[in-house]
């Protein structure tokens, strides 16, 4: 009942934020305990956060927020192990964590750690080798392809407009001339007999 009672009390009001004058508001929401001042959320990492977080604590929470405005979820994450240098691109040669597993990356082109090989153990000669193959096999950041233009501007200007036109009709010409199917006749209308 207790607990209860504390939920319906929610949305809770912390305070007035000092510099702004502006209530500072603790509540549940879809992702979790948040606090919401002047329309920036910050998240709690603590559920009995929402009941107990005084005025300090919360200012603290919201000037974090707004010094890191990543959130949580998207902060790029530490690399496993740093080998050194590419001594081709002079990039910098590292060992992640990702969602498939362990890889190897140079900014550029992402390298699988092989399966049964400890990541921490891996080398810059074997990275780099594993770097090159992954490059030849294609992998890396796809180029986009340039679109080359009509040169239909240049004929305008030369004023050859009439004889570009004249294939075009021609075409459309030849179009007509081509036999369509068959018109089918409709079909019969039946008939019920009353008995």
């Amino acid at each position: 009942l207790e607990q209860a009672l504390r939920l319906l009390s929610l949305p809770r009001e912390v305070g007035l934020h000092p510099e702004t004058s502006k209530p500072i508001v603790a509540n549940f929401g879809r992702f979790g305990p948040y606090i919401l001042h002047d329309g920036m959320y910050a998240n709690l990492d603590n559920e009995e956060d929402v009941f107990t977080i005084g005025l300090n604590h919360a200012v603290t929470v919201l000037a974090d927020k707004k010094a890191n405005p990543k959130s949580r979820f998207n902060q790029a994450k530490a690399p496993l192990k740093e080998l050194g240098e590419h001594p081709d691109t002079k990039a910098a040669v590292k060992v992640m964590s990702g969602k498939y597993g362990p890889y190897i990356t140079d900014g550029d082109v992402n390298a699988n750690v092989p399966k049964g090989t400890d990541p921490q153990s891996v080398t810059l000669a074997e990275a780099v080798e594993l770097l090159r193959a992954r490059a030849e096999m294609g992998g890396g950041k796809k180029k986009k392809k340039k679109v080359a233009k009509a040169p239909a501007k240049a004929a305008k200007t030369n004023g050859d407009a009439k004889a570009a036109a004249k294939p075009a009709k021609a075409a459309k010409a030849e179009a007509k001339d081509k036999p369509t199917a068959p018109k089918k006749a409709p079909a019969k209308k039946k008939v019920l007999e009353e008995t």
